[in-house]
Parts: C-alpha cells; structure tokens; sequence
C-alpha cells in the first residue's frame, strides 16, 4: 500500500510515498484555502493515476499544517474528519513533518 503525503505552503507540495515511505511521485501545486480539501483531493488523484495507482493502491493521507491558523478551520479534527470523508481511508495531520511520517508508517501495521 502507498500513501498521499502533503506540506502546504504558498506551493504545496504533494506525494505519493511508498510502504517503507519513500518517495514514488512528488510535485508542487497550488491549492486554495477556501477549498483546500476538495483542491488537494483532485490533485492527489491525479498524481496517483499518472502513477498507475488507483484507491485500493493507497491507504492514508498525511498532511503537513496547522490546519487552524494556516487553514483557519475550527479545529484540526475537524479538518482531519473531512480528510477521511473527501477520501476515504485514514488522515493524519499534523504542524510537524516528523510526527505526520511516523503515523502513516504506523497506519501499514
């Protein structure tokens, strides 16, 4: 199983990470604030097909931000529900890179 990572920033950058979580697929997009979810879950599904992987191929969404002050949603778990609700497997989020890649690797056991 492969996983979608992202950091946002003024260019996001989005990922497809292997099992052992290293880098398959990688670019820079711009996704909006006011759409973020929506923006990000086209982006992700785009770079995934280029990629020949398709839902059943990944298993979790990691997303590097502060989901309340870079984002301005009312709380990270609320962020973190539509995540899972727009793609259907688990999201983790976290300000912290480190953090976020520890828990999808941990997602896999």
């Amino acid at each position: 199983m492969h996983y979608f990572y992202a950091e946002y920033g003024p260019m996001t950058t989005i990922s497809i990470l292997t099992p052992n979580g290293d880098e398959k697929a990688s670019r820079q997009v711009s996704v909006s604030k006011e759409f973020f979810v929506n923006d990000l879950t086209e982006k992700m599904i785009e770079l995934s097909h280029e990629q020949n992987l398709y839902h059943n191929d990944i298993c979790a969404i990691g997303v590097v931000v502060d989901a309340t002050e870079m984002l301005n949603w009312e709380s990270k778990k609320q962020f973190q529900q539509e995540l899972e609700a727009s793609f259907s497997f688990t999201a983790v989020v976290d300000p912290d890179k480190k953090v976020v890649l520890k828990k999808l690797l941990e997602n896999a056991k």
